[in-house]
């Protein structure tokens, strides 16, 4: 048996597994900090609650919705590029909050991009992990998606401190964006649409 580390992974599985973890560095770099966004903005904590409970609601109705009906595959990939992008829009969005209203508007198109891609991608994953490290495999998408958050927490702190939230913003989106360029290389090399 070889050890997981030297096994070499599948390249389908990586293009994903990378994407991924880019783009929850992307969402995560707002985490630490986002009662302070919310309050730039002329919220105050129940607004912040608000904002993260519409989002995540938003995302558990809109996933329960889209993902209700049988996807043929063509559809599925364009389904999961056009979720990306939706995704991609809401966090490019930020740029423009300027009240709670906006803000809460930015979490629901945000939501509904995740909704839309992240089960699709889900599926995706779980075609290209090795079914004899499968579990190691499942280890490194959770642990990697840890790390990330970890690392986003850290440096989106200490960008906001340093340079404000516009430039925390512009890393949100370059990460984002990075994330769907991912996807589409993914897309072009391992599916047919």
């Amino acid at each position: 048996m070889t050890w997981p580390f030297r096994r070499k992974t599948n390249l389908a599985y990586r293009f994903l597994i990378s994407s991924y973890a880019i783009s929850t560095f992307s969402e995560g770099v707002i985490v630490p900090i986002y009662a302070v966004f919310v309050q730039d903005i002329g919220g105050d904590i129940l607004d912040a609650g608000l904002a993260m409970g519409i989002f995540l609601i938003t995302q558990g109705l809109f996933t329960m919705f889209f993902h209700k009906l049988k996807w043929n595959p063509r559809y599925r990939m364009l389904a999961m590029i056009g979720g990306w992008v939706v995704w991609l829009l809401g966090i490019i969005l930020y740029l423009m909050v300027s009240n709670i209203m906006t803000l809460f508007l930015t979490q629901i198109l945000t939501a509904i991009g995740n909704a839309i891609a992240n089960p699709i991608f889900d599926e995706e994953l779980s075609d290209h992990t090795d079914k004899e490290y499968e579990q190691f495999q499942w280890a490194i998408f959770e642990g990697g998606n840890d790390f990330m958050s970890g690392l986003a927490a850290i440096l989106g702190g200490l960008i906001a401190s340093l340079f404000g939230f516009y430039a925390l913003i512009w890393t949100m989106i370059s990460a984002a964006t990075l994330s769907l360029v991912i996807i589409l290389f993914y897309v072009r090399r391992f599916k047919r649409i």
